[in-house]
Order: structure tokens, then sequence, then C-alpha cells
């Protein structure tokens, strides 16, 4: 058993734990025990570190093993190694010494560069009883190498999980030890194939014959992962033949081929000492088929002549890392004009953006688009591809965008105003993201991967080491930021990747335009020139009063990301149509097309919006302030609460127009919803509470300006008042276009002044609250009411004493009241006295059993309703939502008395405990709940479409095959609702049956 105070740590196998810290602590004080404890519950896996420290303390001197105990910082940094990283751990028990040398001088604080490694190789790692370096003797090179090698890799790893050294300065520091290791290798390999073969000299024998490495891709850019491969160029200066040595003279092309070969060998070939890091050289002039190292001249004459397009995107990072550097430089400096040339023609561009597009679908086959960290969808290739491509564009005139380092460039990018401010601000925080998501996934165990864990547990464990609380949190931030860089990247490539100049021409009024047009053809536009008319419309403006040059600049900027949203859908000539006709209602389009140019997100959502909602984007358009509701990510992750909604409601109470208060509030939160459905595809019940929380606190805000209306005319008054919600309201089940089913009721044991009627004084403050939510003004409507529910219903009084509510329900209602009374729930006024009514109509309502007289009044009910619905309703039709709640209310009723916190108005909930108390089978649970959400989600999209109360689906074949799109439903739609409502009322008739025999037997 665990003893204090290690019972509180989360130990994967507690017995296992025991038995470690039994062997770990032999002998240890009690502040040991303490510092372990301690660095044990801070750590992402506990068990891990254990098990690690148990190893590490088997091989470990009595003198280290001690001061690691006893130094609280060393046994943290020890236990963070060993839970993090199988890789570093074996470098530890291996040498169990690196650890007290590391902590004492370990340099942790930065980056060391390339010559204090080669100092510290040459006096950490050389025999102190010979006079021989490390690199006179090549295979003691390689020894010596590989050894040095693990103490670095150790050093760095301390640096990145336990001190949270940047990710700029780990990767500088892989890449200077990459380049110690290169220039150690190639001196050993000169040495010793100079004795063999002599000096390489030109053919005049008057000058030596130099060799550089160059340095490419990560390597390149100073960059370097823990396990990433070091891809590399050889070239040397002249050819010619070497002087000769022990084994004869040999050409130099031969003699510089050697070296090559032997650097690989130190670097990559496996040894029980591990090896250094893999090498690639197929980036070299005619990749795998060409020579091994080639003269500087040659390559540069190959390059011109035959080099490709991803062959300039890689020449970016070129650097001269190992040997003979100014050869390096002389060879940059050369191809420059190959590299940056001064312009580029769209066929180049396209010839990287398809090499780009084949490795995205080689992810996409393996099925890690999402889980690909390096090349899947907004991962680190998108953006380095994005910094590359502008790169290339611009480098030619722009000199300070030659630069090799990817966050280097973007700050350059930002500077040059090549990429704005905001999308350099974001790439790089991605990148750094990302490559710390890298960084620690190749950490672990050495391996080149780049895959995000597919097992929920390994995230877990991953996610908490990058500091979040589980794999969802983290994966939550994960989408967002690869969808942010992703859309940056779609914005650049519609428009540099396939071109500018097309655009530019399509939107000139003046142009010819066939090559545009036939670009928006391939985009699915059915009517190209119709299409083409509307941006020509769109980018500069009415011919009486045309836009300015800088306004049409905006939307040629924004036109290729915008035509690439639009074109993701199935009718994108309609949708084109559509979005014209809202932002065609804008004044002045200066200030959108200027955030759309900005916040290429906002493009994204503000197309969507307008695929969905035809009546979100006219409250959009009437007011453009809501355009912050959809310009930050953010927004769309939050969850609004009761008392933020009252914060903003507060807010706009005090700007400049206070009556608008409520609407703003409305429109505001209700587009939000919408766009979290839409974007983040909340589900049913989601929506269905925050609309219906956003109708409370707008309500509960109508009444009391309603009270203080009356109370201004009538005085005030002590008497209790409170409103209960009924149908969708009580349900918290609203959904766009709900209606308010309301009971207003009043304490009638409370007397009130002789002067004053409380039927008359609370039927006003129901009058002045209905006013307030139903009637139209300038700002447009809130709510439709309905108080048909009501006692008396439509001829009933609007306010009503708690005496004729127990009263009509108990001696009057009809059954389907008694129904309807079962969502009853408070939903603003007096507090108190508001949930002794809910109780009451609760207890009234389900405390009425079904009898066969209500259950063939229910029946005939639902039989009419569905008669004169017709096929296209999804509510009241046969198998529709209308017969779900039916049989969730039956159930409820049969089963309440023993279950008394069945008592709830929602369908969802009320399903959940019937199927968790076996009432319910899991077969028509699973249907009833499935098919409740669906038809609820479908009737949602309907709604929200043209913000109208529709219950159908659309008549037109053609609009039923666009919301089918826009749901993600691949069956024709009416089709689909039919076989949902099927299985429905089965199970509806069933239902009956078998109450119709229950009620018989009883």
């Amino acid at each position: 058993m665990l003893s204090d105070p290690f019972k509180a740590i989360p130990f994967s196998n507690p017995q296992q734990a025991a038995l470690c810290l039994e062997e770990v602590l032999a002998d240890s004080s009690s502040a040991t025990t303490t510092h372990l404890a301690t660095a044990l519950n801070d750590n992402a896996a506990p068990m891990k570190a254990l098990v690690g420290l148990q190893r590490f303390r088997e091989h470990c001197p009595e003198t280290v093993w001690g001061k690691a105990l006893a130094t609280p910082t060393l046994l943290h940094m020890l236990t963070t190694i060993f839970s993090q990283s199988p890789m570093l751990t074996d470098i530890l028990c291996r040498s169990p010494h690196y650890a007290e040398l590391l902590w004492e001088q370990g340099h942790l604080e930065r980056a060391l560069s390339k010559e204090e490694l080669i100092e510290d190789l040459h006096k950490n790692f050389t025999d102190p009883n010979s006079d021989v370096s490390p690199t006179e003797n090549f295979a003691s090179c390689c020894h010596t190498l590989r050894l040095f090698r693990q103490k670095a890799i150790l050093r760095i790893g301390i640096r990145e999980i336990v001190h949270y050294a940047p990710i700029p300065s780990i990767a500088a520091d892989l890449a200077n030890l990459a380049d110690a290791c290169l220039e150690l290798a190639l001196e050993a390999a000169q040495k010793e194939l100079t004795t063999r073969f002599g000096a390489p000299m030109t053919d005049d024998k008057t000058t030596p014959s130099t060799f550089v490495i160059m340095a490419m891709g990560k390597l390149g850019g100073r960059e370097l992962n823990f396990s990433s491969d070091v891809d590399l160029l050889f070239f040397y200066s002249h050819d010619g033949n070497t002087l000769g040595g022990s084994s004869g003279t040999i050409t130099n092309h031969e003699f510089f081929r050697k070296v090559g070969e032997y650097v690989i060998k130190a670097m990559s070939e496996p040894s029980p000492d591990g090896f250094i890091f893999r090498v690639d050289m197929r980036l070299r002039p005619y990749g795998r088929t060409g020579a091994l190292a080639v003269p500087m001249p040659g390559a540069v004459e190959y390059y011109a002549e035959f080099g490709r397009a991803w062959e300039r995107q890689a020449l970016i990072k070129a650097r001269p890392c190992a040997g003979d550097i100014a050869l390096g430089e002389l060879f940059i400096k050369r191809m420059r004009p190959f590299v940056f040339p001064k312009y580029f023609d769209d066929a180049i561009l396209e010839d990287i953006r398809r090499t780009k597009a084949q490795t995205e679908a080689m992810i996409a086959k393996r099925g890690e688009t999402e889980r690909e960290v390096k090349l899947g969808r907004g991962g680190i290739r998108d953006i380095e591809f994005t910094v590359q491509m502008l790169q290339l564009l611009n480098g030619g005139r722009l000199p300070k965008l030659r630069t090799k380092n990817t966050l280097r460039a973007l700050e350059q990018l930002e500077k040059q105003a090549k990429l704005t401010p905001f999308e350099a601000n974001a790439l790089a925080r991605h990148y750094v993201f990302l490559r710390q998501i890298e960084h620690r996934i190749q950490i672990e165990d050495g391996r080149q991967c780049h895959a995000l864990p597919e097992s929920t547990e390994q995230l877990d464990e991953l996610s908490r080491r990058l500091g979040y609380t589980d794999h969802e949190a983290f994966m939550r931030v994960y989408r967002e930021r690869a969808r942010e860089t992703r859309n940056i990247l779609e914005r650049f490539l519609a428009v540099k990747g396939a071109g500018q100049l097309w655009i530019t021409a399509l939107l000139d009024p003046q142009s010819q335009e066939d090559i545009g047009v036939q670009k928006l053809a391939e985009m699915g536009f059915t009517a190209p020139e119709q299409a083409r008319q509307e941006l020509l419309s769109l980018a500069n403006g009415p011919e009486i009063r045309p836009f300015s040059r800088s306004v049409r600049d905006q939307f040629v900027a924004i036109t290729p990301f915008l035509l690439n949203e639009i074109s993701n859908f199935r009718y994108p000539d309609a949708l084109l149509l559509r979005f014209a006709r809202i932002l065609g209602k804008l004044s002045a389009p200066t200030v959108l097309y200027e955030l759309l140019h900005h916040n290429p997100v906002l493009t994204h959502f503000l197309v969507t919006l307008t695929a969905n909602s035809e009546y979100l984007c006219s409250l959009l358009m009437r007011e453009p302030a809501l355009l912050d509701t959809l310009s930050s990510v953010q927004n769309l992750d939050r969850v609004s609460t009761r008392h933020s909604l009252e914060d903003e409601l507060h807010n706009l109470q005090h700007a400049y127009d206070p009556d608008a208060a409520l609407y703003r509030l409305k429109d505001g939160e209700m587009l939000r919803i919408a766009m979290r459905e839409l974007v983040r595809n909340r589900s049913v019940a989601e929506v269905g509470d925050e609309l219906t929380l956003l109708a409370e606190v707008i309500l509960r805000e109508a009444l009391r300006q309603g009270q203080e209306k009356v109370v201004q005319r009538y005085g005030d008054t002590d008497v209790p008042f409170a409103i209960l919600g009924l149908g969708k309201l009580g349900g918290w089940e609203m959904g766009y276009g709900s209606d308010l089913d309301l009971i207003f009721v009043y304490d009638g044991d409370i007397k009130m002044p002789p002067q004053l009627s409380p039927v008359e004084y609370f039927a006003a403050v129901a009058s002045q609250t209905l006013r307030i939510l139903k009637e139209p003004t300038r700002y447009g409507r809130l709510y439709d009411i309905d108080a048909r529910l009501r006692p008396d219903g439509n001829k009933g009084m609007l306010a009503i004493s708690h005496h004729r509510l127990q009263q009509y329900y108990h001696e009057e209602a009809q059954p389907w009241e008694r129904f309807a009374l079962m969502k009853a729930r408070a939903v603003a006024g007096d507090r108190t006295f508001a949930l002794r009514m809910e109780q009451i109509a609760k207890k009234t309502a389900f405390s009425c059993p079904t009898d066969r007289t209500a259950l063939e009044h229910n029946e005939s009910l639902r039989r009419q309703m569905a008669q004169k619905a017709g096929p296209l309703d999804l509510k009241t039709y046969d198998g529709g939502i209308a017969e779900i709640e039916f049989i969730v209310r039956y159930l409820q009723l049969q089963h309440v008395a023993e279950l008394p916190h069945l008592q709830r108005g929602d369908v969802f909930g009320a399903l959940d405990i019937l199927y968790e108390n076996e009432l319910v089978d899991r077969e028509s649970y699973r249907t009833l709940r499935h098919n409740y959400g669906a038809l609820r989600r479908i009737l949602n999209r309907i709604r929200m479409q043209d913000g109208g109360h529709s219950t159908k689906l659309p008549g037109n074949p053609g609009d039923r095959i666009d919301l089918a799109d826009r749901l993600s439903i691949t069956a024709e739609l009416l089709e689909y609702v039919d076989q949902l409502r099927q299985e429905v009322h089965t199970l509806y008739d069933a239902t009956v049956r078998t109450l119709s025999e229950n009620i018989k037997n009883s």
C-alpha cells in the first residue's frame, strides 16, 4: 500500500508504485520522501517517472544518487526526464554521471555555438593520457562523436522539457550540434583520405581543391528537431587529381565522393552507441541518380538548365555549415538569380502548388490529415509553404526576405508588408506551438514521428506534458490554430498560387477576361459571366457612384479566398448572388473589405453564414457592429452564462442608444450561437440551452421594464408575481424562431390595497411585458408570444392567481393541456414564488395518470394534427417531433411515481433517466434520442435560413438538396426524414398499444 505523502498521486499501477518507492527510498530521510512526493505529484506521468528513477538507481553511483535525492531541483529534473523521454532515460542510465555534470556546468540557460560545442568535445572527450585529437583517427572520431552527441542531446532535452527554453533556442542548439559533428567528421575524413591519396589539387597542381557541406531544410534554417534528418549537399571547388599517398592518386571527384561517404557513415551508421543524425542526400543535383559530390560550377550549371520549381524552394534554406564556408557563400551568391528572380510566372507557382497537393493527398490517404503535425492541414509545412512562397515571390526585389529561418522570415514579411501583422503574428505563434508538439513527440523515444498519438490515453499524456488538462482541451486549441493557419494559406494560395493576374483582370470592367471566366466555370459556377458581373459590382460599386481605387484593391485582395469559400458549396451562383445582395446594402463597404482582408477566418464565417441564413445576414448588414461577433475565433468557443449576458445587456443599456439594448443583445447572441452551430458543430441540446438562456435574460428584463411602467401608473405592491414558461422555453429546447409559451401568475393569498384590483394590476404587468417582447420596432421584434396555453386560452385573463391555476388544471383542463403543463418551469419574477408555482404545476401535471379517455383524446388530437400537416411537416406529421414528445411524456407519467426526478420538461434529459433505469431498451433509446436530435437540427436550420417559424421541409427539390448539403446529409432529404419518422412512428404505435393494454388490465 502507498503511504503518505504518495497516496494522492495518480499512479497508473499503485501496487507497482509501492514496490518502486520501497527500493528508491531505502535508507532515505523524511525530507527526501517529501522532495520525491513533490516531484512526482507535479509530473504528467508519475508512474513512468518512478519506474525510470528506479532504473536510474540501479545504474547510479552512490555519490550521484545521494546528490539527486538531496537536491529537490535535480530530483525534479530527473523525474521530468524519466516521465517524458525513454530516449533520454536510456542515456542517463548508461551514463549516470551526466546528471551531475549537466546540473553543475551544463550551460542550460542558452544554446551553445558550434565553436563552443567543438571546444567541449575536445575538452571532455579527449583521452587525458594521449595528445592525439579525437578527430585524428576516423574510427575513433565516429565513436567519440556518438558519445558526445548523447551528452549534447541530453543537455538540449533538459532545456526543452525541464527549463522550457524557447523553441527557436532549442532548434538552434540542435542545428549547432549537427554543424559541429559535421565539421569534426569532415575533418577526420579528409585527414584519413589525404594520408591515403594525398591532397586534392587543381590540374596545374598549384591550388588546393576545397570541399563544403551545404545544409538544407531544417538544418539550413537552424530549425532542427530532436529526430530530424539532415538534408545535405556536397560541393567541391575544382576538378583535378590528388597529389598521391599510401594508396596512390585518384581524381578529385573520386576523393570528394569518398569524403562524402565517410561523413555520411560517421553521422548515420548505426552502432552500439547509436547514431548522430540520419543523412538525406536526395536534394542533390539529379537526385538519387546524381553524383554524391558535385563541383560547384557544375551544380550552378545544373540548376540554371534543369532546376525545377521545388528546387528553388529548397535552396531558400541552403547554408554552408562545414568545410570551406567561403565556397558555400559563393554558391549561394551565384544561385541568387535562380532562387530569387525579380519576377515569377504563374507556371512556376503552379508547379510548386502541385507538389504541395501531392503531399497532402498522400497524408489524406494515410488518414492522418488532422493528426499529422508536420504535413497535415494547418500543420508546420503549411506555414513553411506560405513563408517560402512569399520569399520566392518577393526575395528578388527585397533582399531582407532571403533569410533561411522561418520565424525571422515572418518578421521580415511583416516589416515588408507582405503579410499583415495579424497573419505574421498568427503564423509565428502557430509555428512555435506546432514545433513544440513535434519536439515533445520526438523527444519521447527518438523516433522520426510527426503524428499525434491515436489512442486517447497516449494523447491525454502528451496533452498533460504540454500543459493541458486533457486531450479534449488540447485538441480544441490544436484544431483552432490549424484552421487559422490553413485559412491564411488558402487565402494566399488563391491569389498567389494560381496567379493574381486573372483576378485583377476579372475585376477590371475594361478587360475582356476569358481566362477568369473559365476559372469561375472550373470552380463550379454554372453562369460564370453573370458571376463575374456580380463580382465587378462588388469590386467597383454602382456606375453612378463608383468605389475608390483603394476599395477596389481591398476587394481584389479578398476575392480569391472569397471565391474559394463560395465554391465549396453546391450552388455557388446562388450563394454569390445572395452574398452580393447582402453586401450591396452597405453604403460604404470599405470597413468590411478591410476586415475580410486582414482577418481571413472572417471570410469563412461570413460565407458560411450567408449560405445558411439570409435572416441573420440581414441582421448583420443592418447592424455592421455585429461583425465583431464573427471576427474572433475565441468568440465562437465562449459559452455565455446568465451573468455574462446580463453584463452585456448592462453595457448596451449604457451605450449611445439604450432603447436598442435588448434587440442588440438578442441579435448579437443569436448570431454567435448560430455560428457556433455552423462552424463548431454544436449539438441541438447545446443550441437549445443557449437560446433558452438568452430568452430568459431578455424576458426578465422585459418584465422588469413592464413592472416599472405599471408601478409608475398604479404604484408598487408586495404581492409576488411570476412567469412560468411552457413548451420549448420550459423544456430548455428553444430553436431559432421559437415563440415563448407563457403563463403569468400572482399570489392570490396576499391582499392588495382596496383601490387596486390584482387582476387588473397584474394583467397590466403582463400586457406591458408582452408589448416589449412582441411589438415590432425600428430595431425589429424580440419574440412571438403564445399565451394560448394559459388557463382558458385566448379568452382567459392574461394574469391569474395561483388558486385559479390549480383549479383550472385540476378541474377543467383538457388532457393535452396537462401534457403541456409537464414542461412548466419558473423563468421570471419573484424567485421563491416562481419556484413554488413550478412545483405546483409539475405536481399537478405529473399526478394525472393517463386513463383511456385521456389516451383517446390525445390520440385523436395527434391524428388531426398529422392529417392537417402533410408529409413535409417535421413536427406534427406521423413520426415527427410531436410523436417523440408524446412517447416520452407517456413514459414519464408511467414511471414518475417511483422516479420523482422524471419530473422534467426536456426530452433528452427524460430519455436519459428512462434509459439509465432500464425503462426503455437500448435500441429504442438510441432511435428516439438520435431521431429527435436529427429532426430538430433540420428544423433549426430551416428556421435559421429565413428567421421564420416554419416546421416544413422546402417544397422545391433543389432547395432540399441545398439544405441536405449544408447539413452533410448524403441521402435525399425527404427520404432521410421519412426513414426517421417511420422508425419513430413504429415506436409510437408500440408505446400506445402497451399503454392501452396496461389501462385495460388495470
